[in-house]
C-alpha cells in the first residue's frame, strides 16, 4: 500500500502555494428558497416547537446540502493541499440552543474545519454560515479559544500596520465587515466596521471575539447555485492570510 503524504499544519501553508483544481468537482446543488424560508420561520419563532415542525425540512433542505457543500470543500481544497484539518467530527454547529432546557433555537447553521489537536470552538475558525439573509464566509477567533484570542490580540497590537494591511483591502470591497463582539445572546454587543480602518479599534482590547466576514445576500446566494463552492473558495483564500497572521509561526 503506498505511503500517504504527510498532512501539513494548516497555518504553515501560505496562500500563494495553495492549489485549486480547475474545474472543481462539485456535489453541492446550491441552496434553495425552501431553506431560507424555513430559517426565516425559525427566526420568527426561535423555539424547539417550531424546530419540530420544520424537522423534515431541516434534514432535506439544510443539513444534507450543507454536508455536500462540506464534502466539496474537502475534495477541492483540503485534500489537494494536504491540509491537516478535521473535516468530519463536530464541524457543524447545532440549531437547538444549549440553554438549560429553555428550548431555544438558532436561525442559522454554520461549519468550520479545525485542527485535530483542538476542538472547533477552541480553534481559529474559517466559518461558512447560512441564515435567512443569505450566506457568509469569514475568519473568526473567539472566547472559547481563550489562549488563541489572547495570542491574536497580542499579534495585532505588536504589528498593527501589518494587520491593517491584511484587513483593509477586504473592507475596500463590497459586503465585507470587520467587527468585534462582547458577551453573547441578549447581552451581546457588537462594534461593526464596513470601511477601511485607520487604526486598530479600541473595542479589540475587551472583545470576546473578532470577525472578518463577507456576506452574500439571499438573491446572490440563490443565483450562484452550485458555484457557491467556487465563490466560497475565493473567500477562503481572501481570509487565509489573516488566519495565518493569528496562528502561523512564520507569518510572512
Amino acid at each position: 500500500m503506498p505511503e500517504q503524504p504527510t498532512a501539513i499544519d494548516p497555518p504553515q501553508k501560505p496562500v500563494e502555494s495553495m492549489h485549486r483544481p480547475e474545474p472543481l468537482d462539485r456535489s453541492f446543488e446550491g441552496w434553495s428558497d425552501a431553506v431560507f424560508e424555513m430559517l426565516g420561520r425559525l427566526r420568527e419563532e426561535p423555539h424547539i416547537d417550531q424546530y419540530n415542525k420544520e424537522k423534515p425540512g431541516v434534514t432535506e433542505h439544510l443539513k444534507d446540502p450543507f454536508r455536500r457543500y462540506r464534502d466539496d470543500l474537502v475534495v477541492n481544497w483540503v485534500l489537494p493541499n494536504r491540509l491537516g484539518f478535521e473535516t468530519e467530527k463536530y464541524v457543524f454547529s447545532r440549531l437547538l440552543k444549549n440553554d438549560f432546557g429553555a428550548g431555544g433555537c438558532h436561525d442559522n447553521l454554520w461549519m468550520s474545519f479545525y485542527r485535530p489537536e483542538t476542538r472547533r470552538l477552541e480553534d481559529v475558525q474559517i466559518t461558512h454560515r447560512v441564515s435567512p439573509d443569505g450566506f457568509a464566509v469569514g475568519v473568526y477567533v473567539g472566547a472559547y479559544a481563550t489562549d488563541l484570542l489572547k495570542q491574536a490580540k497580542r499579534r495585532i497590537q505588536d504589528a498593527p500596520e501589518t494587520y491593517l494591511d491584511l484587513v483593509n483591502p477586504l473592507l475596500q470591497r463590497k459586503n465585507w465587515r470587520f467587527y468585534t463582539h462582547r458577551g453573547s445572546g441578549d447581552d451581546e454587543s457588537k462594534t461593526v466596521f464596513e470601511e477601511p480602518l485607520s487604526t486598530i479599534p479600541e473595542s479589540l482590547e475587551g472583545a470576546d471575539g473578532v470577525y472578518v466576514r463577507h456576506y452574500l445576500s439571499r438573491p446572490e446566494t440563490l443565483e450562484l447555485g452550485p458555484t457557491l463552492v467556487d465563490r466560497a473558495l475565493d473567500l477562503v483564500f481572501d481570509v487565509w492570510p489573516i488566519y495565518r497572521f493569528y496562528l502561523a509561526d512564520d507569518r510572512s
